[in-house]
């Protein structure tokens, strides 16, 4: 059965070697000292610290009834991204990373070890800090758009962070535009579940509880 299913990432290996190969030889072209920094800064933003983080984040935004809407939309789209993602299709599709299938092409390494040579211990396909970036993005964005134009400032850091993991040699064009599409229809799928749920709460007795209300009580 293992068998079969890495199969399926060795085709996308074969549909899309042209078109990966011609990413990774522009990005190698272009390599520089102050490139690869931007690029491990960016990449940084989709690290599971980061995710694991923007989490606790969603949970105390919830608290708060101003903020719920952006709370559980924020743990909604980390949680669809993240089990589409790492639990259903790296397992299913085991696609190899790049400097793994990659490993005989001499300039392909090269250009991977100037990046930095970055080993990944999961599956590539679907770039999973793309996923994250582009969950939290997109739930973000709809959240805010009509109401601060930082909301823009969401996609625009979720494009960089999928660039940098072709960029640093560590996944495919292929696996960060697959990341894109899951993080992208996960961060639509939190934004609009999150307002049926917040809906529903609010008209109930516990719906009602705000601890920036608490506080002034107290005070």
């Amino acid at each position: 059965m293992g068998t079969v299913l890495s199969a399926i990432g060795g085709l996308l290996d074969n549909i899309f070697y042209s078109f990966d190969m011609s990413a990774f030889e522009f990005f190698g072209n272009i390599q520089s000292p102050a490139l690869t920094l931007a690029a491990k800064i960016f990449t940084f933003l989709g690290d599971g610290y980061v995710i694991a983080a923007m989490a606790v984040l969603g949970v105390i935004l919830c608290f708060f009834k101003k903020t719920r809407r952006y709370g559980a939309a924020l743990l909604i789209a980390i949680a669809v991204g993240t089990i589409l993602t790492n639990v259903i299709m790296k397992p299913l599709i085991m696609r190899a990373r790049p400097y793994i299938t990659l490993a005989p092409v001499e300039s392909f390494m090269q250009w991977y070890e100037n990046v930095g040579g970055l080993v990944e211990s999961d599956y590539s396909f679907p770039s999973g800090h793309t996923t994250a970036a582009f969950e939290i993005a997109i739930s973000m964005f709809l959240c805010l758009k009509d109401k601060s134009k930082i909301a823009y400032i969401f996609p625009l850091i979720a494009a960089f962070t999928m660039i940098s993991r072709v960029y640093l040699m560590v996944h495919y064009v292929s696996d960060v535009l697959g990341g894109m599409i899951v993080g992208i229809a996960a961060g639509i799928l939190g934004y609009y579940l999150s307002g049926i749920m917040v809906k529903a709460l609010n008209k109930t007795k516990l719906g009602g509880f705000d601890i920036a209300s608490l506080h002034k009580k107290e005070r």
